[in-house]
């Protein structure tokens, strides 16, 4: 198992770059991080070559929802884009969403449509990004978010839905992207579905809850997960995707150490 850290929700007082540093400097080879278009591009591959650090992950659609058959024009157009960019960056993951996210985390509208029309469209929008994904050695990360707090209104929030996607989908550059805070937010029995969905499963996201602070500092046993992702085999990235709980330097320093003891 290869330790990702995510660089948007923990040292807000430091630039992207020294973020990079930072993370480098406590032990990290790899980081991800979301939209490309508030990023220095040549700065960040610059900062990842003299750290010796890998990007992991980076977000796909920010723009366009795989929702809606009217959007996948949009979709196909913005996806060349992020392709170009993680292949400059040398990232081989990219997350999707089946939404387009407000500020606030919540899904902005879309126009209403029949659940069998959605799952149609998310279908037929992983399928045609599939081969595109191939081609540029990407594999596309679907995301299932919880929609009881951080991502109201999201369409996909079970990981049950989100295997039953990909299994339509049947193509191995779109895999799920587990996020163990999320599916607990849900409900879900995360060890069980971590086992069950494992064929699946291209990368897992970890925080603790309640807070989405890092491992220690809630009620999910990070232990259990470790010794399961082990025990299945699971050898792909798992992203630190969480903010301190607490404020300043030595608070995120804390944050950001917490899963390099978890996960050692």
């Amino acid at each position: 198992m290869q330790l990702s850290l995510c660089l948007e929700m923990l040292y807000p007082d430091l630039s992207f770059t020294e973020r990079m540093k930072t993370a480098a400097a406590l032990g990290y080879r790899a980081f991800e991080f979301w939209d490309w278009r508030d990023k220095e591009l040549q700065a960040v591959n610059r900062t990842a070559l003299e750290n010796s650090l890998a990007v992991a992950a980076m977000s796909g659609n920010r723009r366009y929802t795989l929702l809606d058959p009217d959007d996948h024009t949009g979709l196909l157009e913005e996806m060349m884009q992020v392709f170009a960019v993680a292949q400059r960056l040398h990232c081989h993951h990219v997350m999707m969403l089946t939404d387009v996210l407000n500020r606030d985390g919540s899904a902005a509208p879309t126009r209403p449509l029949p659940l069998e029309t959605k799952i149609t469209s998310i279908v037929a929008g992983l399928r045609e990004l599939a081969g595109w994904a191939r081609d540029a050695n990407i594999t596309l990360l679907l995301e299932p978010l919880n929609t009881v707090l951080d991502h109201r209104g999201c369409f996909l929030d079970s990981s049950d839905l989100g295997v039953q996607i990909l299994k339509q989908v049947n193509h191995p550059n779109v895999q799920l992207l587990y996020d163990i805070y999320h599916m607990s937010m849900m409900g879900e029995d995360v060890l069980t579905q971590l086992e069950k969905h494992r064929t699946h499963i291209g990368y897992v996201h970890v925080a603790d809850m309640p807070g989405r602070h890092q491992p220690g500092t809630g009620t999910i046993d990070y232990a259990a997960v470790n010794s399961l992702l082990r025990r299945i085999g699971y050898s792909g990235f798992i992203g630190m995707e969480f903010s301190a709980a607490g404020e300043g330097k030595a608070a995120n320093e804390s944050a950001a150490k917490a899963p390099l003891e978890v996960f050692a």
